[in-house]
């Protein structure tokens, strides 16, 4: 009897010391009119925020405080070598921050010098580049369509800061975290109406990919190469599947906007996934906060070891969303995630960053 009482306090403790919590710390409302459009943001080491605005009319790249406040601006459109054609997706690795431009098919590299001050170090020529941007070891990690010199079709390769050699890292087939053409082909027949979008992130060498509609990560060594899939759909996540005469439907215009929007209510979508020394974290929405006649996304995460293991998942409440893609910057080395809430409003776009600490 005492053998057991043992055993049931060392289980008790041992479940409570591998308990998880990620807990809200901080709400920052950005400053009213100072960010017109954004997609993509980082933090810095003291906590600063930059993002790219997409709609100002100089195209730039804006920094904020940990208050919101607008503290610095920098950048124009133009034809320029020093001029931006359409910023967008950026990441930042310390000391390196990578900008994607889309207007001009290139991704610059900036150093961080001092106190948040950057100096240009690399142009990129990245024509397929189209989605997300990850620094890896002065390689930039991008998503897009590309076709080897072997004739292999790929969706994420890697350029190192100085554009000169081209590595293909996930082909095709291994999109939406199929095993195979044919899985991958089924699947694309399923949600063919709808462009797939990609998350990603990277701890040391190993890559975690993920598409926005199946909760199945794709786990790459980016030094060997080799491919896991892991992950599993949790019981509130509604996989996204259309048959013929649903997407027929969709193609007619008498149909096809109110239909559109009840088949994205009633689904659930991946928005972004991180990754840390001892786990890998997907944030999944469901369009299920309703505020007056408006419904809001709302996000969970879900959290995995390396190999695959569930091992906890909650809401990420009060944290909602009229965009279902939610910005987020993970800071590694202090646990902290930060996601940004996109609400529209009759003066503009407004933006309140939540800040979460990740404790195990």
């Amino acid at each position: 009897m005492k053998k057991f009482v043992l055993f049931s306090l060392l289980l008790i403790l041992s479940n409570f010391c591998l308990s998880w919590e990620i807990r809200l710390v901080k709400e920052i409302p950005v400053e009213n009119n100072a960010l017109f459009h954004s997609i993509s943001f980082v933090v810095l080491q003291g906590g600063n925020l930059l993002f790219t605005d997409i709609k100002d009319k100089d195209n730039q790249l804006k920094m904020f405080n940990e208050e919101g406040k607008l503290i610095k601006a920098w950048g124009r459109m133009g034809p320029g070598p020093d001029e931006f054609g359409g910023l967008g997706f950026l990441d930042y690795q310390a000391p390196y921050l990578a900008v994607a431009d889309a207007g001009k098919h290139r991704i610059y590299v900036f150093e961080n010098v001092r106190n948040s001050e950057f100096k240009k170090i690399g142009d990129i020529l990245a024509w397929q580049q189209e989605g997300n941007i990850k620094i890896y070891q002065k390689n930039i990690l991008m998503h897009g369509f590309f076709v080897s010199p072997e004739g292999q079709k790929y969706i994420l390769f890697m350029r190192d800061f100085n554009g000169q050699k081209t590595e293909y890292i996930l082909p095709l087939e291994h999109n939406y975290g199929a095993q195979s053409m044919s899985e991958y082909k089924k699947i694309r027949e399923e949600v063919d109406i709808f462009l797939p979008l990609c998350f990603m992130d990277i701890y040391e060498d190993t890559l975690f990919y993920i598409t926005d509609i199946r909760v199945k990560v794709v786990k790459i060594n980016l030094k060997t190469k080799r491919l896991e899939i892991i992950g599993e759909a949790p019981h509130n996540f509604r996989n996204l599947s259309l048959d013929k005469k649903t997407k027929n439907m969709l193609m007619d215009p008498n149909y096809s906007k109110g239909l559109l929007q009840d088949i994205i209510t009633k689904r659930s979508f991946v928005s972004g996934i991180f990754a840390d020394k001892n786990f890998v974290a997907v944030i999944y929405v469901n369009r299920e906060k309703n505020i007056g006649d408006n419904a809001y996304w709302f996000p969970y995460v879900q959290i995995y070891d390396h190999y695959g293991k569930a091992l906890y998942q909650q809401s990420l409440a009060p944290f909602f969303s009229e965009d279902r893609v939610i910005p987020l910057f993970y800071q590694k080395d202090k646990g902290y995630l930060y996601l940004c809430s996109i609400i529209s409003g009759d003066a503009g776009y407004q933006y309140k960053i939540y800040k979460y600490y990740v404790q195990q």
